[in-house]
């Protein structure tokens, strides 16, 4: 949920986006698949993955001077506006080399890693913070990511992911079209979606976010394109 002392004017260009991206997708003559690529190197070659948007929605969740693994880091854009607005310290999991070089460029520490399995951290590994941001929709496996997180973060796992049930996917469904998301998306969820997704794998949300003000909240399922969490740690026994 955004705070903002413009959050009239906020709404209104909010109702404005809403009702524009639905007028589109009413009245679209031709669908295409967007991002269509043979694979990861020629996609973060020719696209750039930082969004600050969704830094800006989920800062106010990371202490400072934290550690965080930034899972999925594309071109780092958003672990370098954490790292200068939060002082943490990050590192950088990507499947391209091409997001990872293009992240060190930024003075960020990244590693190649395919984590299709699971994050592959060793068992005494821990970060204060896991950041899983437009990630998990690509996995093939996402349950294994998620409890793997869960299991190598101290204070919280934060994943951002599309809301499927966007009023914008609707109409093309209405229409009789896929949504087109990306044409890289594996899974899709709404907001309703994930919550039953993690009280399956058993996992615990402490808290939601997404771009809407407080009194369309209870319209979330429709009105919010974009969707995070912050899912609990699991606890150590002692």
């Amino acid at each position: 949920m955004m705070k903002s002392r413009n959050a009239p004017r906020f709404g209104v260009m909010l109702v404005w986006t809403i009702l524009r991206e639905s007028w589109t997708a009413l009245t679209q003559n031709s669908m295409s698949f967007p991002e269509v690529f043979e694979d990861y190197e020629k996609y973060h070659s020719a696209i750039n993955t930082g969004n600050l948007s969704r830094a800006k929605l989920v800062e106010d969740w990371i202490e400072p001077n934290s550690n965080v693994l930034d899972v999925g880091v594309g071109d780092g854009t958003v672990s370098e506006y954490l790292i200068k607005n939060k002082q943490v310290k990050v590192i950088g999991l990507d499947i391209s080399a091409t997001a990872c070089e293009k992240a060190k460029q930024l003075g960020i520490q990244t590693e190649v890693r395919d984590i299709t399995n699971g994050l592959g951290l060793p068992d005494g590994a821990s970060y204060d913070y896991i950041l899983l941001l437009e990630v998990i929709e690509h996995t093939a496996y996402p349950h294994r990511i998620l409890i793997d997180a869960v299991n190598h973060a101290k204070k919280g796992v934060i994943v951002s992911i599309p809301n499927s049930a966007y009023i914008k996917w609707r109409i093309q469904m209405l229409r009789g079209y896929v949504p087109r998301q990306s044409f890289t998306h594996l899974h899709f969820w709404s907001v309703k979606d994930f919550e039953i997704f993690c009280k399956e794998t058993n996992i615990q949300i402490l808290e939601f976010k997404t771009f809407l003000p407080r009194h369309l909240m209870p319209f979330r399922n429709l009105l919010a394109w974009q969707q995070c969490w912050m899912l609990s740690p699991k606890k150590k026994e002692l």
